[in-house]
């Protein structure tokens, strides 16, 4: 297992060529060796979404939280918002869970929390040392098993506690699971809420994600939902990525809607008067009245934005939603989508009518470019080297380089979670824009082929 694969967020790879099924027995008991470090840890809740090769990784993590003297609560296939939402609930010093995310079938990686806090960045890299080393930790007493699937249901019925206002809920709607772990607990919350209108795409947990890619800020991942929606013009859409932290709101007219301006559309429901956006997202948040604070991509880097800036609502145009009105704070893509609901059933306003209140933007969407995880961060710093040298542009580095002037802006950073280069723009008018993508195409072709250039960037 390579260095590179221990990101920013978390630890992933494809499974056989990047990572092998036994390095997650040696994996478990460094991160088990730092948190020892870090302080208590005697028990962990593990999760674990539907890839098909989670249910080995999870075996070689409680063979060696056995060994380390750990306890494991195990829940079994879930997402990861239940495993936050059991660590909340159980008596447990840190999670674990095992997913790769939007990321391809054949990925599959692990996140770590201790004390209610993600494991990140340079801990990740502690992490990765003690990995190298093959440290084995040796517990006083073996660690015990126990099954804690019921979670799930507790999971279900505290939103049912939250939202029983939503049993009225009467707008028909079709939710895309992507073959991810929403299908199953999203069968059980429509029985409960008796939603007889509310139907699902691809609810069986599948692994191999044969429709699509389990990745719902892409359209091309939405082709049947958008077909779906189109031939049934009373129905709007919602999809799911494939371990449900993340959700996008699509309709047939409409097309996709952007992760900014659903967050725009919270922002004016909450009357928020502080929002914290990650740097990819466009000036359209702007119309909430809220005051905007730009932070790095990131759940560690939103929530630290939050914080500090006394904000309830933060959000990512990958598709994560943070609200600390009326929950914790986690971003959890089942509840961003009944908050959703209770606009809708509040106003009483079709999906389309209430979009079309949002002002029109020229931006792209964020555009992931291949790029090898060896060469995307050194890319981008000798790009942000040039621009600060010609002193041409306002500029902003947190994250990348994001760089404006005449109210457009365009930005290029490197992706945490991917071996990829993540492009967007923005600007006040089509022909603006179309200028400020040859602006970055200039900027990009000394280290990217031009042909694939534009092929991403059109």
């Amino acid at each position: 297992m390579q260095k590179q694969l221990f990101r920013q967020y978390d630890i992933r790879g494809k499974i056989g060529t990047e990572i092998a099924i036994d390095d997650f027995y040696y994996l478990a008991h460094a991160v088990i060796a730092f948190l020892k470090k870090q302080g208590d840890c005697h028990a962990i809740v593990l999760g674990m979404d539907g890839r098909i090769h989670s249910q080995a990784i999870f075996q070689q993590i409680a063979a060696a939280a056995k060994i380390a003297g750990v306890d494991l609560y195990f829940l079994g296939i879930c997402s990861t918002p239940i495993t936050t939402f059991s660590d909340y609930q159980l008596p447990v010093q840190a999670s674990l869970m095992i997913t790769a995310s939007h990321n391809p079938s054949d990925y599959n990686g692990l996140k770590i929390s201790y004390k209610k806090m993600a494991i990140e960045g340079g801990k990740l890299q502690q992490i990765y040392d003690l990995f190298s080393e093959k440290v084995v930790v040796q517990g006083d007493v073996s660690g015990q098993f126990f099954d804690y699937s019921h979670m799930v249901d507790q999971y279900i019925d505290h939103l049912i506690i939250q939202f029983s206002h939503l049993k009225e809920f009467k707008h028909k709607t079709i939710i895309d699971c992507g073959n991810g772990t929403a299908g199953p607990i999203l069968e059980k919350l429509i029985a409960k809420m008796g939603w007889s209108h509310v139907e699902l795409l691809f609810s069986e947990v599948d692994g191999n994600y044969p429709n699509h890619t389990a990745d719902p800020t892409d359209i091309k991942n939405l082709k049947i939902l958008l077909e779906q929606l189109q031939e049934r013009t009373d129905y709007f859409g919602i999809a799911l990525d494939g371990d449900c932290d993340r959700v996008s709101v699509i309709t047939g007219r409409q097309g996709l809607l952007s992760a900014d301006k659903l967050l725009t559309i919270f922002a004016l429901d909450m009357q928020a008067k502080v929002v914290v956006a990650d740097i990819k997202s466009s000036s359209v948040i702007a119309f909430s009245q809220a005051e905007i604070i730009l932070a790095a991509t990131g759940c560690a880097h939103i929530k630290a934005s939050m914080e500090e800036n006394a904000a309830l609502l933060a959000g990512e145009l990958s598709g994560h939603f943070f609200f600390k009105d009326r929950h914790i704070g986690y971003d959890d893509g089942m509840y961003a989508m009944l908050r959703f609901f209770e606009i809708l059933m509040i106003k009483n306003i079709k999906c389309d009518d209430l979009i079309a209140t949002l002002p029109e933007t020229f931006t792209t969407k964020d555009i992931r470019i291949p790029c090898a995880d060896s060469s995307k961060f050194v890319i981008v710093d000798e790009i942000k080297a040039q621009l600060l040298k010609e002193n041409v542009y306002k500029m902003t580095t947190i994250d990348g380089v994001r760089f404006e002037k005449n109210d457009s802006w365009g930005l290029i950073r490197a992706a945490n979670t991917q071996p990829m280069l993540s492009i967007c723009c923005q600007a006040s008018s089509p022909e603006q824009l179309q200028d400020m993508k040859k602006i970055l195409i200039t900027l990009l072709q000394p280290y990217v082929e031009l042909q694939l250039l534009q092929q991403y960037i059109v």
